[in-house]
């Protein structure tokens, strides 16, 4: 469960009492994957039965205060060995070669780059968060890797000697994928969504009531004035990519099953 290079894999969870069953399942889904697993607990009066496992360090909302979603990534603070660190949420069931496939892709671009999957190109000026940008849903297809400028933090992952930052320094709460783009524009650090199968990631529930996205569909004058300390930051160069022959010769091979395809319709 380690980059070529030795380093261990790290994940990032926060949860709440509202998510309980799907969180069972998230964890379940990633834990097999990394070597720890740092879950926040946001506002639980127990520690639940599945987070009870010696890779888990349980950090709780009573000893870190109000972090809630923010909570995610402050092992990143308590941890300082060196490690690939992934981003997951706990309405996600992510499939079995999740922490691999975004480590190849940390490969190729020589780990100079933060990897994912749900991501949003933004076009400035902005208006508004939700009207000015194209999402790269996390259930969509993607054929080849794309530059971005915001990552969803549910699915992320990054080494943690290119990018690392104290959440609790952040002056927001829940405004998580916002933040991390700052965190990486600032660091010099491009964002790339990887290519993937259509629902290569289980969405377990959408827009819950205490979402952050339904809150964002109320108001987004918060994320919108981000957004637009973003756009005012150039991207950062992207770093040469490395893709290997298997990797070429796979597009080769889908191109001539499709050239192939279209001439039988002929």
């Amino acid at each position: 469960m380690t980059l070529a290079r030795g380093l261990p894999r790290v994940a990032g969870m926060a949860t709440m009492p509202s998510r309980r069953a799907t969180a069972q399942l998230a964890v379940a889904s990633i834990l097999p994957q990394v070597s720890e697993l740092w879950l926040f607990l946001d506002r639980f009066d127990d520690i639940p039965p599945f987070a009870r496992d010696p890779r888990i360090h349980i950090l709780r909302s009573q000893d870190h205060g109000g972090l809630h979603a923010n909570g995610k990534f402050l092992g990143l603070a308590l941890n300082p060995a060196e490690c690939v660190y992934f981003g997951v949420d706990d309405d996600i069931e992510y499939p079995t070669d999740y922490c691999g496939r975004l480590e190849r892709y940390l490969h190729r671009y020589s780990g100079d780059v933060a990897v994912g999957v749900h991501a949003s190109i933004l076009t400035p000026p902005m208006g508004s968060y939700l009207r000015d940008r194209t999402v790269l849903h996390r259930q969509s297809r993607r054929r080849l890797p794309t530059e971005v400028d915001v990552l969803g933090t549910d699915s992320v992952a990054f080494l943690s000697s290119a990018l690392r930052f104290d959440v609790r320094k952040w002056p927001h709460v829940n405004r998580v994928d916002l933040r991390f783009a700052l965190e990486a524009r600032k660091g010099g650090i491009p964002l790339i969504s990887v290519p993937r199968t259509h629902s290569w990631l289980k969405c377990l529930e959408e827009a819950q009531p205490d979402s952050i996205y339904t809150s964002l569909l109320k108001s987004d004058t918060d994320q919108t004035t981000l957004a637009s300390e973003l756009v005012a930051a150039p991207r950062p160069p992207l770093p040469g990519y490395s893709g290997d022959l298997h990797a070429f010769f796979d597009a080769a091979q889908r191109l001539h099953a499709r050239v192939r395809r279209a001439a039988g319709k002929k």
